[in-house]
């Protein structure tokens, strides 16, 4: 891959689209679909740039082997679609939900696909749409396989995205203190994220931006996905857990930390050092060819085999790209291949109930020959304990 692209923060080019599309169209032929059905808002962003919310009014995007895309759509929301996507599209629209007999949707719907057509869905389309859908139908998950390798562009636009939250983190070291509460914290790290999404992107799409800021206490550290209160304070020592998390007008990344208060309690040392060791150990085997649960396993050993087994919560690390949680996953059960392009997590964690929880996690990119951490937040001991 070479160098690392410059951060971008525009929307995409028609040929960044159309290349998106062709790659879909490739597998389509390949698994011999004469039809591809994508209802899942994120899918239909991926190919459009247009953003949707899912409510009673359905978006659907049909893609054939040739042709121009159908986007099936509310009237309502036509100048929307219009406004926000970059390709090509043949509009379909709907009055509304429910109309007159023959006017509805799926009305519509029934006519836009072949009877006798092998018919791609998602896994994940709604049972009501796929009994609304004619042909033949085949489940499979392609255009979620097309985002699993990034182009450039992407590249470019999560290196951006990165930049927000390593700005995130700094503030929230700025203002975490003991006493300080969470909701203190949250409103300073968002808004300083906001800020500066939107000095750079002034059209930003608020639908796909999304900010996270938030810090775990040593009293809740050990449960990685427990939601704090407002009031929640943070308390001197530690550990604390922070997670700065955002999706940059369609681009999720992450930053997280292990940080202390003044001091680190002498109990802390070690699950510390091990959690590193674990990073560490993952970090060595990124590479192309290297198989994901492999890594994950690697990674597992270490704390395994530094007597804190019990304390494994989760995988090693998952992929980003235009969400912040999707394929491909750094676990056991991933047999699939790292390659040039992927961008993961690398996020082993320690959780220990008493004491506090122990995880560091970054962006990473998988290069030609390696690895690129795209989060440039210091992950030192030394780095995360802040003076008081």
């Amino acid at each position: 891959m070479g160098t690392l692209p410059k951060p971008i923060c525009t929307p995409p080019e028609k040929e960044e689209l159309a290349g998106r599309l062709a790659k879909v169209r490739a597998l389509m032929e390949s698994k011999k679909l004469d039809c591809y059905v994508s209802f899942d808002p994120v899918n239909i962003y991926y190919l459009t740039n247009f953003a949707n919310n899912v409510h009673e009014r359905p978006f659907i995007l049909i893609v054939k082997p040739t042709g121009i895309p159908v986007m099936l759509c509310p009237l309502l929301e036509l100048s929307h679609v219009k406004t926000r996507a970059r390709c090509e599209l043949e509009y379909v629209t709907y009055y509304e939900v429910p109309s007159p007999k023959g006017q509805n949707w799926y009305d519509l719907y029934k006519k836009l696909i072949d009877k006798k057509a092998r018919v791609g869905i998602e896994s994940a389309l709604p049972v009501g749409i796929a009994k609304e859908t004619p042909g033949t139908h085949v489940v499979d998950d392609i255009i979620d396989e097309v985002r699993l390798v990034k182009t450039e562009y992407e590249i470019a636009r999560t290196i951006h995205a990165c930049s927000v939250v390593d700005l995130g983190h700094e503030k929230l070291l700025e203002v975490t203190r003991p006493g300080v509460v969470e909701v203190l914290i949250y409103g300073e790290v968002v808004r300083a994220m906001m800020g500066k999404t939107l000095m750079e992107i002034p059209t930003a799409n608020l639908i796909v931006s999304k900010f996270v800021g938030a810090v775990w206490p040593p009293a809740l550290s050990h449960d990685p996905h427990i939601v704090p209160q407002p009031v929640t304070a943070m308390e001197e020592g530690g550990p604390h857990v922070s997670i700065v998390a955002a999706q940059i007008d369609g681009y999720g990344v992450e930053v997280e930390r292990t940080l202390f208060l003044g001091r680190v309690p002498e109990g802390a040392r070690k699950p510390f050092d091990i959690m590193i060791k674990s990073r560490a150990a993952a970090y060595a085997m990124l590479k192309p060819g290297a198989i994901l649960e492999d890594i994950d396993r690697a990674a597992r050993k270490v704390i395994i085999d530094a007597g804190y087994e019990k304390y494994i919560l989760h995988r090693t690390g998952h992929g980003f790209g235009i969400t912040g949680h999707e394929a491909p996953y750094v676990a056991l059960g991933d047999t699939r291949r790292l390659e040039p392009g992927m961008i993961i997590s690398i996020e082993p964690g320690i959780y220990i109930p008493g004491e506090g929880g122990y995880r560091h996690s970054d962006t990473v990119l998988i290069t030609e020959t390696g690895y690129e951490r795209l989060t440039r937040t210091p992950d030192t001991l030394e780095a995360m304990t802040v003076a008081l």
